[in-house]
């Protein structure tokens, strides 16, 4: 507590503002995105709750403030353990429109798969602290295979969910956390075939979709690689006008809502896509199609600033840590939100594949958000105590 009351000054007062503002647009678009509907599939007192939520998770961040983020490395495997129990235990609970991604505790209902994105970064990052404070660093393939163990296993556990927005996820965190650890060269090979796997697929995909998608159906699918479902959404992203009445009809009416808010929109509670209950789930996976069509592209435009100064800060904040290891915890976080962001943003314009993927700080949730506020918590925690302790 001395170490926090010397270094006050270090609290990032930016990040706690934007956060603020983050939680006015979440309020603000949830309540547009279910204003005046009946769809039995909406959360009763939506708004209730997630301002409920909102309150729980800002109190968690400024517990997890306070804590001192240096004892997380001493328990990381615990952390870490209790997360793949729980990522097992979702088996034994019914599945929610065909997944088990939930722990259905009747007063509450928890997202172990959010737990696991925090205990794999805490323990990714004790891991790459301990080998940057050998005397010798070696980075070869010998010593850093833990690494990919440390990955695969939630990855696995959550992909058979199947979770395939949340995999993605475990994956951007990998990618980024590595991007600070590994030598240049060996980062810049992971790259070029991470980039020639993905460009590939999408020329291979757009010039010979017939003989794409019997490939998918008949391999991917048939070996339980992907399911059908999985498929649908892939090839939605690849061709805009793929069953826009069936599989693409989500990702179409999303993108006719924010397209019909123009430059300042149609104003609160007065779009018609969103006031009709045209977008399915708009107030989770596609929350940014209520502010675009509301709020037009400046509203929308705002609220990309918004995430853009959070991750600016969070650089910062990455730069200036007293060790690697909080170094790269902040890099973990950072790769999380920027991932599911431009995942989320870019599925309602055609930018990137339906995934299932909520966006941080804005769409309804409970575990998702609190989770997230909690991330900024061990992160603030880490800029607070970026200056070693001064004696008088």
């Amino acid at each position: 507590m001395e170490t926090l009351r010397r270094n006050i000054r270090d609290l990032d007062f930016t990040v706690f503002g934007v956060l603020l503002l983050l939680a006015v647009y979440a309020c603000v678009a949830i309540d547009a995105a279910t204003y005046g509907q009946t769809n039995s599939n909406i959360p009763g007192h939506i708004l209730t709750k997630q301002i409920m939520y909102e309150i729980v998770g800002i109190v968690a961040m400024i517990v997890a403030m306070l804590f001192d983020y240096r004892a997380l490395r001493k328990y990381h495997w615990w952390i870490y353990g209790f997360s793949m129990v729980l990522l097992v235990a979702v088996f034994g609970f019914h599945a929610h429109q065909g997944a088990h991604s939930w722990i259905n505790l009747k007063v509450i209902q928890l997202q172990p798969s959010e737990l696991a994105k925090i205990a794999m970064i805490l323990t990714v990052a004790a891991f790459m602290a301990t080998r940057d404070e050998e005397e010798i660093p070696d980075y070869r393939f010998r010593k850093t295979w833990p690494i990919v163990f440390m990955f695969l296993v939630p990855f696995a556990l959550i992909y058979k969910e199947p979770a395939l927005g949340q995999s993605l996820v475990m994956i951007a965190i990998a990618l980024t956390m590595y991007t600070a650890f590994a030598k240049r060269s060996h980062f810049a090979v992971i790259m070029i075939l991470v980039g020639v796997v993905v460009i590939g697929f999408s020329v291979i995909a757009t010039m010979f979709p017939v003989q794409s998608t019997d490939f998918i159906n008949n391999v991917l699918v048939k070996h339980h690689v992907l399911k059908s479902y999985q498929v649908d959404r892939i090839l939605t992203w690849l061709d805009p006008s793929y069953d826009t009445n069936g599989a693409g009809y989500n990702v179409h009416m999303a993108q006719i809502a924010i397209g019909s808010g123009q430059l300042f929109g149609e104003g609160l509670f007065n779009g018609i896509e969103t006031k009709g209950g045209w977008v399915p789930n708009q107030w989770t996976d596609y929350i940014f199609s209520a502010i675009g069509e509301e709020f037009g592209f400046v509203g929308s435009a705002v609220l990309v600033l918004l995430f853009l100064i959070l991750v600016y800060r969070l650089v910062k904040i990455a730069g200036s840590a007293s060790d690697t290891f909080g170094t790269y915890i902040v890099v973990g976080i950072i790769g999380m939100i920027s991932f599911q962001v431009f995942e989320n943003i870019g599925m309602d314009m055609y930018l990137s594949p339906s995934t299932g993927i909520t966006l941080p700080f804005i769409s309804y949730g409970g575990t998702s958000l609190v989770i997230d506020y909690v991330a900024i918590g061990i992160v603030l925690s880490i800029g607070l105590r970026r200056r070693k302790l001064r004696f008088n």
